[in-house]
């Protein structure tokens, strides 16, 4: 749910108008809304790229995943993980669009621990793709873009910890 969502519940619930506090938001909110474009295009253009290479860096640093056995083996049990890791970016490009952590949150996170304890799938190795696609995203950024989605990336990170 966007900033702007959110003040017009909340104003209508409390049978309100927006506050000049409110609008001066909501202005800014609009007004950031191209940077915002730019920085889930430059995931969306990317995304191929920095799953690829965060997984790439996950089974280096945890080759048990794709040994005989591991939840990774195989072109299929790969292709799996390849999935689930371009899922978590997907949000985090959605995330970024509206501003909020509200599609993670909303969409993908809530029993996802569950899930991949119940499958026998190691969430720490799940947080640690998310950690690698961060480093190779925010390395496509500037300083202060990187900082922006980084904070959706550790959003994801702190949900499977």
């Amino acid at each position: 749910m966007s900033i702007i969502t959110k003040m017009i519940l909340k104003a209508d619930d409390e049978v309100r108008y927006l506050t000049p506090g409110e609008l001066e938001q909501i202005e800014i909110f609009i007004k950031s809304s191209d940077r915002r474009i730019q920085l889930a295009q430059a995931l969306t253009q990317s995304h191929e790229r920095i799953v690829k290479q965060a997984a790439q860096e996950l089974f280096k640093n945890r080759p048990r995943l794709v040994a005989v056995g591991g939840n990774a083996h195989g072109k299929e049990m790969t292709a799996t993980c390849l999935r689930d890791m371009d899922y978590y970016l997907r949000l985090i490009s959605y995330s970024i669009i509206v501003g909020s952590n509200a599609p993670i949150k909303e969409i993908g996170i809530v029993g996802v621990r569950q899930m991949y304890k119940s499958l026998g799938t190691p969430v720490e190795s799940v947080a640690e793709s998310v950690r690698k696609m961060k480093g190779i995203a925010i390395a496509l950024l500037s300083a202060e873009e990187a900082l922006e989605v980084s904070y959706y990336f550790d959003y994801v990170i702190a949900a499977l910890e």
